[in-house]
């Protein structure tokens, strides 16, 4: 295990972003661009244990920034005084027809594309 390209890899997409952000850019479209640029030339010159290392630490920080991604939307929901004093059956009745609108919109032309 080489641990350069470890580091190489790792540090790639913060040095981008730090460019983008002092070039006054879009550092995430940066950080993307990259992440399509390392999967392309990184990733194939790079020994299998460091592809298993970074394999694991990618999908270790992915994993950890969906759950806080959900921790603070489930937190968000309890910690927001929501007026259910304005909630009427009308209300409900509306957003259960637009869901199933949507949802057949969405299963029609999907379902239409792939057959």
């Amino acid at each position: 295990m080489n641990n350069n390209e470890i580091s190489i890899l790792l540090m790639c997409p913060w040095v981008c972003y730090l460019i983008a952000e002092g070039l006054e850019l879009s550092g995430i479209v940066a950080i993307l661009t990259n992440g399509i640029f390392l999967n392309y030339y990184g990733t194939p010159n790079i020994s299998k244990q460091s592809k298993k290392v970074m394999k694991i630490a990618v999908d270790t920080v992915a994993y950890i920034t969906e759950m806080m991604v959900f921790l603070f939307l489930g937190i968000g929901f309890f910690a927001i005084d929501h007026p259910y004093d304005k909630l009427t059956p009308g209300t409900i009745i509306l957003t259960v027809v637009n869901l199933n609108i949507a949802r057949a919109l969405n299963i029609g032309i999907t379902t239409f594309f792939v057959n």
